[in-house]
């Protein structure tokens, strides 16, 4: 064999070689997507450390439980309750995933959460819209999905698990992790910001993969429904001066 040969066959090799890592290692990216739901064991979390503004602006927003007022505003009028709220709901979440996004859709009135996996950066905050489930980046460190939220607005139903509120200062980091052989999904949940934490707060969900026959509902809001108000806080109302 000549030396020109022998060094296209060690290329050839060295391509094979690199394909068949290439190839394992896409193989061994795990695939989130399916049906996730929350079972009676499934949060941990631990009171959040938060400041005098993180105080009051909680007590503002918490959901009234007393003469049957249970609901916020954004439930009683069916606008996006966003993140972190859907994230803790009981209905099962929907994920979806592809090479350059993984979506996560809840049956409660929201809009999709859309995490991009393509190596984007976050857009320029002074051009982007706050939103109620923010800019999402993801990564993958080894097995583990590292998301990265920001863009994050006020509405909806902002409650953070553990005390405090999300608002436009407000930054997620989320780690994904599939456990027990990928029949739970942990997700550990990190919110910063010093407006309203004293340090960065932590906690985690445990989601059960649910049964292959599952499938999406649709849930219906009519906030023109009176029986809808009867379980909420009505906003306040500005008397007429006349």
């Amino acid at each position: 064999m000549t030396i020109r040969n022998k060094a296209m066959s060690c290329s050839l090799a060295l391509g094979l070689i690199a394909l068949g890592t290439v190839g394992i290692a896409g193989a061994a990216t795990p695939d989130l997507s399916g049906f996730w739901e929350l079972k009676h064991d499934s949060k941990k979390v631990t009171p959040a450390e938060v400041t005098a503004e993180g105080k009051r602006l909680a007590e503002a927003n918490r959901p009234k439980v007393e003469d049957g007022m249970i609901m916020t505003y954004a439930s009683r009028w069916c606008h996006p309750l966003g993140t972190p709220f859907i994230m803790g709901d009981s209905a099962p979440l929907d994920l979806i995933q592809s090479k350059k996004e993984l979506a996560i859709t809840a049956e409660v009135q929201s809009s999709a959460r859309h995490i991009y996996l393509d190596g984007r950066p976050h857009p320029d905050r002074d051009a982007f819209d706050p939103t109620t489930n923010g800019h999402s980046i993801g990564r993958w460190e080894g097995d583990v999905l590292v998301v990265d939220t920001v863009g994050f607005n006020d509405r909806g139903n902002p409650m953070v698990p553990g005390g405090g509120v999300r608002g436009e200062s407000s930054h997620l980091l989320e780690r994904y992790e599939l456990i027990d052989g990928g029949e739970r999904l942990k997700v550990t949940f990190t919110w910063t910001d010093p407006k309203i934490f004293v340090k960065p707060h932590t906690y985690s969900f445990t989601y059960y993969k649910a049964a292959p026959e599952t499938y999406a509902l649709e849930y219906f809001c009519d906030s023109s429904d009176p029986e809808r108000a009867k379980t909420a806080e009505e906003p306040p109302q500005i008397q007429s001066k006349e």
